[in-house]
């Protein structure tokens, strides 16, 4: 295999993985992410749209990640993980300007990270790095059988449920060590 081809099924991994990781951390912080993606509407919108909408989100990107990891060589993916890490950018730079040091719960309980300049330039990384895997690779370079495909799949949804779960104990952990501050 050629080497562009190997740090181009590199890139894909690794973004596949950052959205398992993200999807199943949003999915445990569902009423964290919708509260983030409320700041960004215009007006109160109905309660329940919003936080469908938010699981979608995170539905989205686990299934991305699941198909990017499991269809390597399917170039549908690609572009749509490119577009979905373009919205990255613009919301990470609508966030930093107007909601600069609130969290974004990009990766639900995972991370404290805020909306700041470090993460618009992470949000423009992670478009380079898409970019760099719209390129491709030849479909007979990464030839997967049917059982192989499923194990694939199979290991992408025990990332999201691993990073589901790891979530929720950090969540619950923090709601322990708050109410013992608190005493």
């Amino acid at each position: 295999m050629d080497p562009l081809t190997l740090v181009i099924l590199a890139v894909k991994s690794a973004l596949a993985m950052m959205l398992l990781v993200a999807g199943g951390a949003k999915l445990a912080d569902l009423g964290g992410f919708t509260a983030t993606v409320r700041m960004f509407l215009p007006r109160p919108a109905l309660r329940a749209t919003v936080r469908a909408g938010s699981a979608a989100v995170a539905v989205g990107e686990v299934a991305l990640g699941a198909a990017s990891v499991s269809f390597p060589a399917a170039s549908w993916v690609n572009p749509v993980i490119l577009a979905l890490a373009c919205v990255f950018v613009a919301v990470s730079g609508v966030g930093y300007a107007r909601f600069r040091g609130r969290t974004c719960h990009c990766f639900g309980a995972l991370s404290r990270r805020k909306f700041d300049a470090w993460g618009v330039a992470r949000a423009a990384a992670i478009v380079v790095a898409a970019a760099l895997a719209t390129a491709g690779v030849r479909p007979s370079a990464v030839q997967i059988t049917a059982l192989a495909r499923a194990g694939l799949l199979a290991a992408a949804l025990v990332v999201a449920l691993t990073a589901f779960t790891a979530a929720r104990a950090l969540a619950m952990a923090n709601r322990t060590e708050s109410r013992l501050t608190a005493q």
